[in-house]
């Protein structure tokens, strides 16, 4: 490797570690966003998101998630909806309201603070959850003491905790309203499926692409409207 191209590598290094240490409350204080995503099923469209980010520059960050899915399978059709609110203050969860429905079946999950942890209610259930939790509607990168180590989660479809191991893959590129977007590309393992998921250089998610009943599902980000 000739020494142009090794401080070339190097340059790029430090710049990717520059953004991934980025915190994005200095970067997105008092300020909305919309993003919109369209779901795509086994390559044809089957569904829309939307995540909607209040950031206010006292550290604190209001979240609001919808989606829809409709594929139809041979035996059927599998519907699925969620919406979902989350608010969270220095990078940390402090509540949480969200209502899934698969095929008919509905699941709500709560958080709410319980003074230095976590209350978790799912269908009315109560037990304890821990603070530093990360949710899977991933609209943020996980803070980077979790980057290529075990990550707490929280399902938000479920209210299922697990623990999962976050991958740092590298950067890539993707597409998104006519702009090319550098993008991390992360991976989650430890749930029922490993997830791929790509962030924006403010930690925010551009793409999510998993397998679900050997479904190949990609959830894409095509606007950003401020």
């Amino acid at each position: 490797m000739t020494r142009p191209v090794r401080r070339a590598l190097s340059r790029g290094l430090v710049l990717a570690l520059t953004l991934l240490a980025l915190p994005d409350h200095l970067v997105w204080a008092e300020d909305t966003e919309h993003r919109d995503y369209v779901i795509f099923v086994k390559g044809r469209e089957a569904g829309q998101s939307r995540i909607t980010f209040v950031q206010q520059d006292d550290g604190s960050t209001y979240v609001n998630a919808s989606a829809s899915v409709k594929v139809q399978l041979l035996l059927g059709q599998f519907t699925y909806a969620v919406k979902s609110e989350e608010w969270w203050k220095d990078g940390k969860l402090v509540g949480l309201k969200a209502e899934a429905t698969e095929n008919g079946k509905k699941t709500e999950v709560t958080v709410r603070p319980d003074n230095a942890q976590l209350q978790l209610l799912v269908n009315g259930q109560t037990r304890p959850l821990r603070p530093d939790v990360w949710t899977t509607s991933y609209w943020k990168l996980a803070d980077a003491k979790y980057h290529n180590k075990p990550v707490p989660l929280l399902d938000i479809d479920t209210g299922m905790e697990y623990t999962g191991q976050l991958k740092y893959v590298g950067i890539e590129p993707q597409k998104v309203g006519g702009q090319t977007l550098e993008c991390f590309r992360f991976t989650v393992t430890g749930g029922t499926t490993p997830i791929d998921l790509w962030f924006d250089r403010y930690h925010r998610l551009v793409r999510q692409q998993f397998e679900e009943s050997k479904h190949l599902t990609i959830v894409q980000l095509i606007a950003i409207r401020r």
